[in-house]
Order: C-alpha cells, then sequence, then structure tokens
C-alpha cells in the first residue's frame, strides 16, 4: 500500500513540476498582461532571404491577439485570435474569414505561432527527461484549438528559458523545430526576441521571427471584435 501511494504521489509531483516547467517558459513571451510589441517576420531558402514582413502585434492577457501586416506583400492585413477562434482581414475585404492556428501566416510560422504566446494554457505538459541541463517535455494539446496536437520541448534547467521545441503533425511525422536564439532584458523582464523555425520536410527552408519594442499597453475593445475587424484602423 504504501508502494502505491509513493508511485501517486510521485506522480503528483512530476505533473506539477511540467505545469511549473511551462509556466517559467511562458513568461519569456508574455511581456505584460496587456503590451505592444513589433515583430519582422523573413522567409530563407538555404541562407538567402526569399521574403520578409513587419507586423505589429497587440496583447490582452493569454486569450486575445491581433497582428497587423504593416510592411510587406500582405501589408493591411489582419489576424485575430480570441481563445480557440481565429479570423483573417485581408484589405479591402467586409467580412472577416475563419482561420485555425495552424495555419501559415508566413514562411514555417503558423498563425498560432505568433498569435499564442503560451504553452500552459493549451497543453499538458510531461516530463521525460530531465538531465543535467535541460528538461525534455512531451506535450500533448488540452484541446483542438491548440495550434499543434503534439510537441517536444527543451527547457534549460537554471533559468527554465526555452531552447527548442519539435512539432508533430497528426500523423506523427516530425515537420518543423523552433530554435529560441536570443532574450534580452525589456524594462527589468528578460523575453524571447528571436526565435528561428526550420522546416524538417521542405530542407533547406526557414523562418526568422524577431521581436522588439515591447510596450506595456491597454487597447479597446474593438481590436478584439472579429465583427469590426475589417473596419478597423490600427494605430
Amino acid at each position: 500500500m504504501r508502494k502505491i501511494i509513493g508511485v501517486l504521489l510521485a506522480s503528483v509531483s512530476l505533473l506539477a513540476s511540467a505545469e511549473t516547467i511551462l509556466n517559467r517558459v511562458d513568461g519569456y513571451r508574455e511581456f505584460s498582461d496587456s503590451f505592444y510589441m513589433e515583430m519582422t517576420i523573413t522567409i530563407l531558402r538555404d541562407g538567402k532571404i526569399r521574403e520578409n514582413a513587419g507586423f505589429r502585434g497587440f496583447f490582452k492577457g493569454k486569450e486575445k491577439s491581433l497582428l497587423y501586416c504593416a510592411k510587406g506583400k500582405n501589408r493591411g492585413m489582419k489576424v485575430l485570435m480570441k481563445g480557440d477562434n481565429m479570423w483573417l482581414s485581408l484589405p479591402g475585404s467586409r467580412r472577416s474569414i475563419r482561420i485555425t492556428p495552424m495555419q501559415r501566416l508566413m514562411g514555417e510560422a503558423s498563425n498560432g505561432d505568433v498569435a499564442k504566446i503560451t504553452f500552459s494554457q493549451d497543453y499538458e505538459g510531461e516530463v521525460l527527461e530531465q538531465k543535467q541541463e535541460f528538461y525534455k517535455l512531451l506535450l500533448k494539446a488540452k484541446r483542438r484549438g491548440a495550434t499543434y496536437q503534439r510537441a517536444i520541448l527543451y527547457v534549460r534547467k537554471k533559468d527554465y528559458a526555452p531552447i527548442k521545441g519539435e512539432f508533430f503533425l497528426l500523423s506523427g511525422k516530425h515537420f518543423k523545430t523552433a530554435y529560441y536564439e536570443k532574450f534580452a532584458m525589456v524594462e527589468g523582464k528578460r523575453v524571447a526576441v528571436r526565435i528561428r523555425i526550420k522546416d524538417e520536410i521542405k530542407k533547406g527552408w526557414e523562418t526568422i521571427m524577431e521581436f522588439k519594442n515591447f510596450r506595456k499597453k491597454s487597447f479597446p475593445s474593438k481590436y478584439f471584435n472579429p465583427i469590426y475587424l475589417p473596419r478597423l484602423e490600427v494605430k
């Protein structure tokens, strides 16, 4: 009986540990409860730039975000996330279109890669390995609205900074890897400012996401209203 209780307590402890790790990892993408940031997305093939674009991001809590394409061939495009739901508005369009987090925003970066900033909301974590320098976690989606249904996340032990994430299709095929390459201190908080995403199927293709100009800021409710999205003038 004692042995069974010990196993159960160990399982609970492991689950809590995974939850703690994911919450700490989220801190590197969550600058504030309500904040603005700018991002550049660059697509490369065999190390050569094929396309780039600039976005403005408006984030409120863990459930709401708005992306606005300010530079590039899709200038004026808006992507709204509200909970598990996402919408796209193209310049000149009168209606928003429903989209999914896994659909590509640009290059290897999906809508969810940019619009969603937390792991703990969407995934149950399980610690697969505890090496001297890092944790290896298996992430399983809590619901269908998650960007990916399964992923492997590597997290540095000393500060809980994400190292890389491996993402899988429903078939189990490994199709992309994200490398968290650079962090910076912004207003006393350490945040991820460069993520490189490697395509594991189309060899030679990579997407670089760079984040800057973080600012704590509040936004009017219309920024997160899908009905208002086509008419919204982003400032």
